[in-house]
C-alpha cells in the first residue's frame, strides 16, 4: 500500500543513500575520509560527494565545519586559499600543501561527518526530493531514484540533469495511462500512474548514462518485484548484476550513527 511518506526520511531514506553508495562507489559507506588530487587538474576532490577545491563546494564543506568547530579546526590556515579557489574555479593547490592529510585525519570526526552532511543534502538530497514533491511522487522508489539521479548527473535544469530528465520524461505523456501502482500524476492534462511514468523517466536517463547503467538497471530490478514503497529491506542488484539485499540494520554512516535519524 501506499505509505504517507511525503519524502524519503529514516530508513527508506538510509536505503537510499547506501543503494546509491553501491552504485558510486561500490559500497555501502560513504567515503568521508576520501581525498586525492583530481585527475583532470581541478585541485583536490574529497569526501561523500568528491567535493571539488575548483568548484567551492569543499569550501562550503569547511565553512559548515568551522560553524560546528567555533573556527578552532586544523582547515583554518586553508581559508583564504580555499576561498579564492572557489571565487576563481581555479585547480590550483598551491597553498593547498598536506590538505588531504587534515581532511583523511578527520574521517570519523562526528562534526566533519556532520559538515559534509549538511553540504551534500543541500546539493543532491534536498532539491531531488523538492523536485519529486513538485510532481506529486508518493513512492520511495520513485524518491530514491529522483535522489539517485541528482547524484549522478546533477539536480539543475540542464538537459542531462534531474531538471532536464523530468522535462524530456514529461513531453512522451501524451495520453492517460494506468498502472498498479495506486498513485496517478497529472502531466500535460493527463493521468498517468506514477509507476509508468517513472518507467519512462529511466528509460530517458539511460539515454544519458554512458558509463554504465548498474543503477537503472537495480532501479528497474527493484520495479519489476514490486518494491515500491520501502521498509526494513531491500532486495537489488549489484554493479554487476548479481541479486543482494540492503537493510536499515546497517548504515550509510562509518560511526554508525542511528541510521532512523534524518
Amino acid at each position: 500500500m501506499l505509505s504517507n511518506f511525503i519524502r524519503l526520511s529514516d530508513c527508506p531514506k538510509n536505503l537510499a543513500f547506501q543503494l546509491t553508495n553501491v552504485f558510486q562507489f561500490g559500497d555501502i559507506k560513504s567515503p568521508y575520509g576520501n581525498c586525492e588530487a583530481d585527475s583532470n587538474g581541478s585541485g583536490y576532490s574529497s569526501g561523500i560527494a568528491n567535493f571539488n577545491t575548483a568548484s567551492g563546494d569543499t569550501w562550503d564543506v569547511i565553512q559548515a565545519y568551522h560553524k560546528l568547530t567555533n573556527d578552532e579546526d586544523a582547515f583554518s590556515k586553508y581559508d583564504k586559499v580555499l576561498a579564492e579557489r572557489a571565487e576563481s574555479g581555479s585547480g590550483s593547490i598551491v597553498g593547498l600543501e598536506n590538505f588531504c592529510d587534515v581532511w583523511t585525519a578527520l574521517t570519523l570526526d562526528a562534526k566533519f561527518i556532520s559538515a559534509q552532511g549538511t553540504v551534500y543534502d543541500s546539493l543532491y538530497f534536498t532539491p531531488s526530493q523538492n523536485s519529486a514533491d513538485k510532481l506529486g511522487l508518493k513512492y520511495s522508489v520513485s524518491q530514491a531514484v529522483f535522489y539517485d539521479t541528482a547524484v549522478s548527473r546533477g539536480a539543475g535544469s540542464g538537459k542531462t540533469s534531474l531538471g532536464g530528465i523530468i522535462k524530456e520524461t514529461n513531453k512522451k505523456v501524451t495520453s492517460d495511462k494506468t498502472g498498479d501502482s495506486e498513485s496517478n500524476l497529472s502531466i500535460n492534462g493527463y493521468s498517468i500512474d506514477e509507476i509508468e511514468w517513472l518507467k519512462l523517466f529511466l528509460g530517458v536517463r539511460a539515454k544519458y548514462d554512458t558509463h554504465g547503467k548498474a543503477n537503472i538497471n537495480s532501479f528497474k530490478y527493484i520495479i519489476k518485484n514490486g518494491q515500491f514503497d520501502w521498509a526494513d529491506t531491500l532486495d537489488v542488484l549489484n554493479n554487476k548484476g548479481e541479486v543482494g539485499d540492503i537493510t536499515c540494520a546497517n548504515s550509510f554512516n562509518p560511526l554508525d550513527i542511528n541510521p532512523n535519524q534524518n
